[in-house]
């Protein structure tokens, strides 16, 4: 029996999720460290594509340093540079850092299948993304100095 003399229909789960829009972000050249152009302008890459460059550049950003991004946005994986000598304590840090820094897009569902490699000073971190649009594998260097 309900609490109300009339029956509510509420809708499923799945139609009440709001349609994201198409995930859009300006080409860049990793490389050079710029935005890639035709014809002389920058130009937007879609999904997976711009998902990639929107997890770099988070990855890369300082988090409650500029004040052009909100506190949501960028990583504080700087953290982890002189916590330990133990690997495993270094990689379960990068992991945790990895995972606040990128669960906050709403496009992205799950990273897993981390595997690390320690080099010196050096550690790099691969996982897999799966976005609503499909999966990738990310790769990043964390610099332990």
């Amino acid at each position: 029996m309900s609490v109300f003399p009339f029956t509510v229909d509420v809708p499923e789960m799945e139609d009440r999720e709001e349609e994201l829009p198409v995930f859009r972000e300006l080409a860049y050249d990793y490389e050079k460290n710029c935005l890639l152009r035709k014809g002389g302008k920058p130009y937007l890459v879609e999904k997976d594509d711009a998902l990639q460059i929107w997890i770099y550049k988070a990855l890369k950003t300082k988090r409650f340093v500029w004040p052009a991004y909100t506190h949501t946005y960028g990583s504080e994986i700087e953290n982890v540079i002189g916590i330990s000598n133990d690997p495993a304590i270094i990689d379960s840090e990068i992991k945790r850092y990895i995972t606040e820094t990128l669960m906050v897009n709403p496009y992205l569902q799950e990273l897993s299948d981390f595997t690390f490699a320690h080099e010196r000073d050096i550690v790099t971190v691969e996982f897999v993304v799966t976005t609503v649009y499909g999966r990738f594998t990310h790769e990043s260097e964390i610099y332990n100095e």
